[in-house]
């Protein structure tokens, strides 16, 4: 049994708690045996819903504790590199929330902190898409051939996230929101990551264009639109808008275009042969869920730490999806196409 310790206890980190007492704690594979959170109440309401005695104001003390063998941090976004860098410095597994960080600089001191580290340990970002079963389905068509050569990609982030204007901080007074989210990093990097996965390419270089009209309140522009270089020629467009006056639309108005097939939404049109110019669009071949799918994000890490292989969102490949939308708002505010930076151990 994997003994865990989570950091941030907002929505993500309870979510997390729960699908822990899911997947981990009732089949015997993990154990929380300690919370984190700055919020002394937040602190102290989760140890007791949950059962946990152990509750620490502070990460630092949290992964100092030696029988800790794993932690994950769900803090924001931009609060995971100093817990990550002390957790990995520590010998501890690690899932880690997406997008990696919310700026470059974070970034390289997490790829380089994971570098030094024992190479044994599981580090995973969570970009759950991944763990969508359609998402899963059409990520094999694309590394098993069917939809050919990809060249062409599309995956939005629309999203009406106008109630986040009235979630400021009480002890702090700042709304972080409104303050410093990006909408290519905090939203539209979930699209990124499964054009990614699904290429299995690297993004080499991006460009892109912005406006700040539907949503004055953020500081930041709230519809952001790139255009990312793969190192295959590939070519995606991800747009992240934060206030449409529309739900969000299914499946994140993915397409996916190869010489052999394609993938719109959850449907897919497979040629069955080079006369086949036409081919009939059908679902693709999964079970379809709502909401996001914490429990096989963290039975996957947990397996990966049981079984010693890698989770299927390593550090090296999370920061690269971050890095890549990272380098997109860098080309927004600059004018200009920048290069993106690629991860390796």
């Amino acid at each position: 049994m994997i003994r865990v310790g989570m950091i941030g206890l907002g929505h993500n980190g309870l979510a997390h708690l729960e699908a822990h007492q899911r997947v981990g704690v009732s089949q015997g594979r993990s154990e929380i045996v300690a919370l984190c959170d700055a919020n002394p109440r937040r602190l102290a309401e989760a140890a007791e819903r949950f059962g946990v005695a152990r509750a620490y104001a502070h990460a630092e003390e949290l992964v100092a504790q030696p029988d800790i063998e794993a932690v994950s941090i769900n803090t924001g976004d931009a609060f995971h590199a100093d817990p990550f860098i002390a957790a990995v410095r520590a010998g501890k597994h690690i899932l880690v929330e997406k997008p990696l960080a919310n700026d470059i600089a974070q970034v390289e001191r997490m790829v380089d902190a994971a570098r030094a580290a024992d190479p044994r340990l599981k580090l995973a970002v969570g970009y759950i898409l991944r763990f969508n079963p359609v998402m899963e389905a059409i990520h094999r068509l694309c590394r098993e051939g069917a939809l050919g050569q990809l060249y062409y990609l599309e995956g939005d982030y629309i999203h009406n996230l106008l109630y986040q204007a009235g979630q400021t901080d009480a002890a702090t007074g700042v709304n972080w929101y409104l303050e410093y989210e990006k909408p290519l990093v905090g939203g539209g990097s979930h699209p990124l990551d499964l054009l990614r996965w699904f290429s299995g390419a690297q993004v080499v270089e991006v460009t892109g264009w912005s406006n700040h009209v539907a949503f004055p309140a953020m500081r930041q522009d709230d519809c952001q639109v790139a255009l990312f270089r793969f190192d295959t020629g590939a070519v995606a467009k991800v747009a992240a808008l934060y206030a449409p006056r529309l739900a969000m639309p299914p499946y994140y108005n993915l397409r996916v275009y190869g010489t052999r097939g394609t993938v719109e939404r959850d449907q897919a049109a497979l040629a069955r042969d080079e006369a086949d110019v036409h081919p009939a669009f059908q679902p693709v071949e999964a079970p379809r869920v709502t909401g996001h799918a914490y429990d096989p994000e963290i039975a996957d890490w947990l397996a990966a730490i049981a079984e010693d292989r890698p989770p299927r969102c390593d550090l090296y490949d999370g920061a690269n999806s971050t890095a890549a939308t990272l380098a997109a708002v860098e080309a927004l505010n600059a004018g200009r196409a920048q290069q993106v930076p690629v991860y390796r151990r």
